[in-house]
């Protein structure tokens, strides 16, 4: 109790009848309580977040990765000494048939269970192996090609380049605060093409770092968005001639141009694994879409294969995925 408020509780309480002292003492009780106290002061407030971010961000844990494999990590760097973290196999049976490079989905790392499961078998066929994993785009480029895709069904060679909703988005949902105000004055074509462009740059790395090696067979295998990228790479550079894509999915610009950019390199094979599991019509419809453009368009080094698959391929389906895979490109090879 506050010393100022003791003598009166004892004095006043002999006068005073026993109620008037009781009261009295409840009232000074209350004045205490109502004392100022010294607040504790409130923590500092945390800086905000900045909302400039870099145009691609791995997010799929490359400093980990290279931690739990340090056999096979290889650290690629390209002409603009941007690092980017493969992981490498060599072949197990020799003569070496040559070298794939495998470039993973969209959000998807070089280590991911289905496309991880792969080197070990291609390799025991022969094969050298080195994966690389694919960052997503940035979220407001995401946001912009949903909706330069919303107008139709996604299937190839559609003249005025509007297709659906294309399955197999595999974007993380993020609040709309960090919607591409981060771009600020770049528009989301041109971040998509900067995007597009480093995702080259870290294939021509693994290309070049390849026939450093003394590899003189060189193909590209890409695994659902990863197909659209691994095309780009060999309409712009001859040193690869065989190209695989595992259960494909293009966007909208992709899928309009892509006979066009396969009639563009006349030595282009093209093998494509699509997954027989039923789904909706849009994406069965862009296979078939696909087979009879390229028909029309005289391709002959393009294949279809259909295969007993998920749509977006797992580690349990890599032995028959490597099955087909090999020796498509053993029969691509006596065929030259």
């Amino acid at each position: 109790m506050n010393p100022t408020h003791a003598p009166f509780s004892h004095e006043m309480s002999g006068r005073l009848g026993p109620v008037a002292a009781l009261v009295m003492i409840i009232f000074s009780a209350t004045v205490q309580s109502q004392e100022p106290q010294k607040s504790a002061e409130p923590p500092p407030a945390k800086p905000a977040m900045a909302t400039q971010r870099p145009m691609i961000s791995t997010g799929i844990g490359d400093e980990a990765i290279a931690r739990n494999h340090p056999d096979s990590t290889v650290w690629l760097t390209n002409a603009d000494q941007d690092r980017t973290l493969a992981l490498f196999q060599p072949e197990q049976s020799l003569p070496a048939r040559g070298a794939l490079v495998i470039l993973a989905d969209e959000g998807v790392s070089a280590a991911s269970g289905g496309v991880d499961a792969l080197r070990a078998p291609l390799s025991r066929a022969g094969w050298a192996v080195m994966t690389l994993g694919l960052p997503a785009p940035p979220f407001a480029v995401q946001q912009w090609l949903r909706q330069q895709s919303r107008a139709g069904p996604d299937f190839a060679a559609k003249p005025s380049g509007k297709s659906a909703d294309p399955q197999g988005q595999q974007a993380s949902e993020e609040p709309s605060s960090v919607m591409i105000d981060v771009m600020g004055s770049v528009t989301p074509e041109k971040a998509l093409n900067q995007y597009r462009n480093q995702v080259m740059a870290s294939l021509n790395a693994a290309v070049d770092d390849l026939q450093e090696r003394q590899y003189q067979r060189i193909a590209l295998a890409g695994v659902g968005r990863a197909a659209g990228h691994i095309t780009r790479q060999a309409g712009q550079d001859n040193r690869t001639s065989d190209l695989v894509w595992i259960a494909p999915h293009f966007y909208t610009d992709e899928s309009a141009g892509l006979t066009e950019m396969l009639a563009s390199v006349t030595s282009l094979s093209v093998l494509e694994l699509y997954s027989t599991f039923p789904g909706t019509d849009g994406p069965d419809r862009a296979i078939h879409e696909r087979e009879a453009a390229m028909t029309r368009a005289g391709l002959t080094g393009y294949e279809q294969q259909p295969v007993a698959m998920d749509r977006q391929p797992r580690a349990r389906e890599a032995h028959k995925l490597s099955n087909r895979i090999s020796a498509w490109l053993s029969w691509e090879r006596k065929r030259d």
